[in-house]
Parts: structure tokens; sequence; C-alpha cells
């Protein structure tokens, strides 16, 4: 962490995303309260939900486009300028509280989100480029460690804010601000982010920027592509069920419960986010040797115990331990995957496959978060269950396929 603190690449691109993060998570809380509001509120509240996480989707896409602009930083700092004219323009309309207006507020949230996916991609060969190869996982790690504590900063203060003054369009402005700031961090360390001239490169046609990245994905995590795909699915889905299975699981047990609900909850909550920090943050000695496959048997070999203990002994504590662990093997897999994948990747395909991991783990979401739910409520959660552990039998399975 020392020598990274001396990267200026690296604490200007760092020292943005906090920003851009506080003012992502605040805005998406205010909105979810704004749209609650509305006297068809479960409607306006679950297209929030689904503008929030719609933005993955477009991930192949987004990476693609950053992989195709040769000037990366300047298009990263006018990127956060165009999100906080978007964030302003946002404000003025926030004033009242009229459907059609609720929908262009939507429509732009998901145009800033879309191009903060496009930031994303773009910030990957900058990385690469910035930070020495035995650097980056660590610098990952620290990158997405930070990010999971801001993200619960920005809703905190979101909620704080709307609490003290109820005033939607401070929000608005106060995002605005938040991208702002993001994009006076780049100008200032804009210097720092000038990538080495490299022969210009004519975009490849889609069919063959899939081969590229397919030969990289495999030569960095040493898998078929295809089982590396599946096995990431299949645990983003099982992950992305994991906490409403558990709500429900709390909900049903409550009076066995060693506390209050509410405090359940808040402790189990807090053991995933430590171990998950703890995870990205420990990307140095023993655990920068640990590999992508072997975190992921961990996570496999984890939550399968979860399970099992739910449908056996029910114990609580053993459910806070399993949260904590599974967070901290989470913690490890993506930035491994991710620093695996820029060690071989060329620098006109990051961004690429940067997008794809998102798109992938977007498109897992739904999977787990509604069909594993509505399992639980349909058929029963012994159902749920039992399907999780299948479904990470099968990642498991995966992880032994070879290229």
């Amino acid at each position: 962490m020392k020598n990274l603190s001396h990267n200026r690449a690296f604490v200007t691109l760092t020292v943005a995303d906090i920003f851009e993060t506080i003012g992502t998570s605040l805005f998406n809380i205010i909105l979810l309260t704004y749209a609650r509001t509305f006297a068809q509120a479960s409607l306006m509240v679950s297209l929030v939900s689904v503008a929030t996480v719609l933005p993955g989707v477009f991930g192949i896409i987004t990476g693609r486009l950053a992989d195709t602009q040769s000037n990366k930083r300047g298009w990263l700092v006018g990127l956060k300028f165009i999100q906080a004219m978007l964030y302003m323009v946002l404000a003025q309309l926030i004033t009242s509280k009229q459907v059609g207006l609720l929908l262009i507020i939507i429509a732009i949230n998901l145009c800033s989100d879309i191009l903060g996916m496009m930031s994303s991609s773009l910030r990957m060969p900058l990385l690469q480029a910035k930070v020495t190869a035995d650097l980056q996982e660590e610098a990952l790690g620290i990158n997405q460690g930070i990010g999971v504590l801001v993200q619960t900063l920005g809703q905190a203060l979101g909620v704080s804010i709307l609490a003290a003054t109820g005033d939607y369009q401070l929000a608005g402005y106060l995002n605005a601000v938040t991208f702002l700031l993001a994009g006076v961090v780049l100008l200032c360390g804009y210097g720092a982010l000038k990538l080495p001239s490299v022969p210009a490169a004519t975009t490849p046609p889609f069919r063959q920027l899939l081969q590229q990245v397919r030969v990289a994905m495999e030569a960095g995590a040493h898998m078929n592509v295809l089982a590396l795909l599946a096995s990431v699915l299949l645990l983003n889905a099982v992950g992305a069920s994991v906490d409403a299975l558990l709500n429900l699981y709390l909900i049903d047990h409550g009076a066995a419960l060693p506390l209050s609900f509410g405090s359940a909850v808040l402790v189990m909550n807090t053991a995933f986010v430590i171990g998950s920090v703890a995870g990205n943050l420990l990307h140095t000695g023993w655990f920068q040797k640990w590999s992508f496959r072997a975190v992921m048997l961990t996570t496999v070999v984890t939550f399968e115990g979860l399970f099992i203990n739910l449908l056996s002994w029910q114990n609580y504590w053993v459910v806070v331990t399993v949260m904590m662990i599974g967070g901290f093997c989470m913690g490890q897999a993506n930035p491994k995957l991710m620093a695996s994948l820029l060690k071989v990747a060329d620098r006109q395909i990051v961004g690429s496959l940067s997008g794809i991991i998102n798109s992938l783990a977007t498109i897992s979401i739904p999977i787990g978060s509604v069909g594993l739910v509505l399992l639980a409520n349909v058929v029963g959660p012994q159902a749920a269950y039992l399907t999780a552990m299948g479904l990470l039998l099968a990642c498991g399975g995966c992880l032994f396929i070879r290229r």
C-alpha cells in the first residue's frame, strides 16, 4: 500500500472514484425514497430498482466504446463533467411530484450510471499502464474495498440529508457537486494519467474482439472461457439471493434468535461488510499467491456450509461467521480475476474485458434474487436452499474444466 500511495495516477483515480461513488450511492437511496412518495409507490420503486441495475447489462457496449477512445484520460474527465451537468438538470426537475417528471429523472439517472460504466472501463487501461503488474491486484482490491465503505457512507449520508431537510433538490445538487469534484481531481492529476503512445490500431470487428477476449481470459485464469464465465454467473446468482434468503430465515426464526430481528440483520450485514473490506484490502504476501480458482472453490464450500446449516442446525452464529468468510472470499475474487487479465490482455481490449464481467454479474442478479427467492416463497425455503446448493456444486465443477 505504501508504494501505491506514492503512485500519483493511482491516487488520482482512487480519490476521483471516491467522490463518484459517494454521489451515486447517495442519489440512488434518495431516488428510491422519492419514488415511494408517489401514489403508485410499488410500481415507481420497481422502476427505480430496475433502472439502478440495468446499466450493468450494457457493460460490453460501454467497454467496447471505452476501448475505441485514444484519449482515455480526456474522456474520463469529460464524462465526470457531463454527469455533473445531468444532475444539475435533474435537480431542477425533482421539485414536484409528477409521474412524467419522475420518468425523466429515472432516465437521467440511468444515463449517468451508463456513463459511469464507461468510466469504469476507461480506468482499467490507465491502471494497467500506470501500476506495475505485481501491485495491480492490490490496487484493484483497495479500490473495491474503499468503494464498499464509501457506498455505505453515501447511503447513510443520503438518508441523513433527507431526514434533516426533506429537500430532494438539495440532494440533486450535492450529487452534481460530487461528480464535479471527481472531474476536478482528475484534472489535477491529468498529467500523471497520460498513457504511453502506441501505434494507432483499427478497432477489430466484434467477432474478432470476442476471440481476443477469449484468449485473454483463458490465459489469465487458466480455465476454459465458458467454464470461467459460467462459474462467475452461478456464484453471483447464488450470492445475489443470499441476503434475501437470510432475511426470510430471520423472519421465520425470530423467536429463536439470540438478538432482536433488527439487531440480527445489522450484525449479519456488518460481518459481511467487514469480511468484504478485509478481503479487498489483503492482497499481499500469501493472499496474493492465492489463486483465483482456489478463492472460488473456498467461496463455494463456504456457502455450501451456509445452506447445510440452514437445512439442519439453523444456528445464527454460524450464519454470521459464514457471511464474514464469504465476504472475505468475494472481496478476494474480483481483484484477482481482473489483475490476472490485466497482466495478459492487450490495452485495446481491457475495457471490453471489464464490461463483460460487469454485464455477467448484472445478468446473474435477477436469476438469484428473483428465482431463488420466488422458489422460497412459493415452494418453501428448503427447496431454495437445495437449489442454491446445486448451483454451487455446478459452479465448483466448472472450475475444474481446463482450457
